[in-house]
């Protein structure tokens, strides 16, 4: 047994919450690539507060500590987290922090004390710091030297995928949602300009094999009664002829739960008709579209150049066989004109998608920008954009009526729209409104 297996590694989801709470998931696809090399826990301080946290990981006298950042917006909360960890104990074990976030601002987290920040893929990094410590230069790794960046060479990406082994979901928290959540691939092989996967991943795709993604699914639902489970891959249907595997194996081998939540390319979904039916077949019933926007001068400049008339027969065709479908869109993408903000909704519901939510841009480092933005945050006005946008879109009676029709359906599909017209009564009640129907 090399001296390596006795480090304790505790790895930390920190205290905060994102849009996209995948923290303590990744945590264990890192856990399953080196439980060999160390003893491995892991800690999700999502629910609790700073103090508590740092209790809860200093409670277990960890050898090293491993920290993931969701994205740029967790950068803030991270630095408090690295500060209070290391003010609670400032000669103990070395903190490193990985995930989008410390991908693209490492330095502000360095210097709140952190011993290194891993950029990209952290399994093989996080394997090399076990078995060799950390160094100035390491690949993937950057580090601070008397005050001064050192960045190593990014490290070459996993390939095969089928190289990673299963999450170690036995050292995960069960859902609180009863969501749980699985990897079928990674990246995405489309180059949006404003696109934050394209600056971890690259444009290059990865993906486990059909059989690799069944017996996953399988296991999920054997070994942890799974009824939900979300591919939490960027563009799960980035090969049309691979989901259509997928399909057919889950559908010949009975493994199916309540139904898949997962996010794909309106382009992609209606490129082979056979497509759609399948995976309706295979409960693949909740999708989120990535319209991101719809203004076709914004399109060119961000390229992202599909034609609202694709994204209609996309929603037509998944309402027609029992999918529900979410589009996002983004306000504030460089480039939009205050027309295009105006013919945003109007544009969005001739495209038709069941229900849908705007996000506002985040000008993440190595993205385009405009004068506007100072920082990496949000603009306010995009902010509050992005709100009065969703919610426009859900009070709108041609989206109402759509939901009532989805509703008079029955099955997932009608569950979901009912759900999201319980919200619409809702927020026209407390508009003053007498509700929808």
């Amino acid at each position: 047994m090399s001296e390596s297996k006795h480090k304790r590694l505790v790895l930390v989801k920190p205290p905060e919450h994102y849009y996209w709470n995948f923290g303590a998931f990744s945590l264990g696809v890192l856990a399953a690539g080196v439980r060999h090399l160390a003893d491995v826990s892991i800690l999700d301080t999502t629910n609790m507060n700073m103090e508590e946290a740092v209790d809860a990981v200093w409670s277990q006298e960890p050898d090293i500590v491993g920290i993931t950042l969701m994205g740029v917006p967790s950068v803030n909360n991270g630095t408090a987290f690295i500060k209070a960890l290391k003010e609670k104990r400032p000669s103990a074990s070395p903190i490193i922090v990985g995930g989008h976030g410390a991908s693209m601002l490492p330095e502000p987290l360095l210097k709140a004390g952190a011993d290194c920040a891993v950029f990209g893929e952290g399994e093989l990094t996080l394997q090399h710091i076990l078995e060799k410590g950390i160094s100035p230069g390491m690949p993937g790794t950057t580090v601070l030297v008397n005050d001064r960046v050192v960045r190593g060479v990014p490290r070459d990406l996993i390939s095969p995928l089928e190289l990673l082994n299963e999450p170690a979901r036995d050292l995960m928290s069960p859902p609180t949602d009863g969501i749980h959540l699985m990897e079928a691939s990674r990246g995405c092989p489309h180059n949006c300009e404003f696109c934050e996967t394209t600056r971890f991943y690259g444009t290059r795709w990865r993906p486990h094999t059909p059989e690799r993604v069944v017996q996953e699914v399988k296991r999920l639902m054997d070994d942890y009664d799974a009824y939900l489970i979300h591919f939490a891959d960027d563009n799960f249907t980035a090969s049309t002829k691979r989901v259509k595997q997928i399909c057919q194996q889950l559908i010949e081998e009975d493994t199916v739960p309540a139904y898949f939540i997962y996010f794909a390319r309106a382009d992609d979904l209606i490129k082979d008709p056979e497509l759609l039916p399948l995976m309706a077949e295979a409960r693949m019933l909740r999708v989120t579209v990535g319209i991101d926007t719809l203004d076709p001068k914004v399109g060119e400049n961000v390229s992202k150049t599909i034609p609202v008339e694709v994204y209609h027969e996309a929603f037509e065709r998944m309402r027609e066989v029992g999918i529900f479908a979410i589009g996002s869109l983004i306000v504030g993408l460089p480039g939009e004109s205050p027309e295009a903000r105006e013919k945003a909704l109007e544009r969005l519901v001739e495209a038709g998608p069941d229900f849908a939510q705007f996000l506002p841009y985040l000008p993440l480092p190595g993205l385009p920008r405009d004068p506007r933005h100072t920082g990496y945050d949000a603009h306010p006005d995009d902010a509050k954009e992005a709100v009065k946008l969703s919610r426009a879109y859900a009070l709108h009676p041609t989206v109402a009526a759509r939901l009532e029709r989805l509703v008079e359906k029955g099955g997932i599909q009608g569950q979901l729209a009912l759900g999201a017209l319980k919200w619409v009564r809702a927020e026209q009640q407390a508009a003053g409104g007498t509700g929808v129907g």
